[in-house]
């Protein structure tokens, strides 16, 4: 099993498997299982606790708050200068490395936030790497708008007869030639498209640049 298999198990909440727990030596991912833990084990303390005065008033807020994040896929950038936001220096192979951070620290979360109707998803990607291209390679398991160097990307996971390959589509970031990187395992590697680019991130590098080609042809 690799890293990227046993964080999307780890969210599903299958950590009991024996492969899980085998691949659990790996330091990354036993700190993410830990990590984990602590925050189910929050989530928990907190569902004991009476509920306070003014409970409704704060649940308004944080809807209010899910909403402003839906909007930045309608191209609100003020989101991706916020706290979570991946912000970088162009450079190098650090966009690729940057691709891999967020799988490996920041998918999780995006894919919990949800995912966007398929209907504006084909609408914010129609300028940048169509939906149905994607479509044409793999299925797709979850698209989603997600802050990341500093612009509102299209966060995808993409299931091919190879395995999983998560894209993100950055519609504003242009390159003059393509990035790779490779870190804990994982290989990466930014297409320049005609309008953006897009980061494709696989376990296996084989898999990784068969799905950039085919995404970029």
């Amino acid at each position: 099993m690799n890293c990227l298999d046993y964080r999307r198990l780890l969210l599903a909440g299958e950590g009991e498997r024996n492969e899980m727990q085998a691949h659990g030596q790996c330091p990354a991912c036993a700190d993410l299982a830990r990590e984990q833990a602590r925050f189910e084990l929050e989530v928990k303390a907190g569902l004991e606790v009476p509920v306070p005065p003014g409970f409704e008033a704060s649940l308004g807020h944080a809807l209010a708050f899910r909403r402003r994040r839906f909007l930045a896929a309608a191209g609100v950038a003020a989101l991706a200068a916020g706290g979570g936001a991946f912000l970088l220096i162009r450079g190098g192979d650090t966009l690729a490395l940057a691709c891999i951070e967020f799988v490996m620290k920041e998918e999780a979360k995006s894919i919990m936030m949800g995912a966007m109707p398929r209907a504006e998803a084909v609408a914010a990607l129609a300028g940048t790497l169509p939906l149905e291209r994607i479509e044409s390679v793999g299925s797709v398991r979850h698209i989603g708008p997600c802050p990341f160097n500093g612009e509102t990307a299209y966060h995808v996971v993409l299931a091919v007869p190879q395995g999983k390959v998560t894209l993100l589509v950055m519609p504003r970031t242009r390159l003059r030639e393509g990035q790779h990187a490779l870190r804990e395992g994982l290989h990466a590697g930014v297409i320049p498209l005609r309008n953006g680019s897009v980061g494709v991130v696989a376990a296996d590098e084989a898999l990784m640049n068969s799905v950039a080609g085919a995404l970029r042809g």
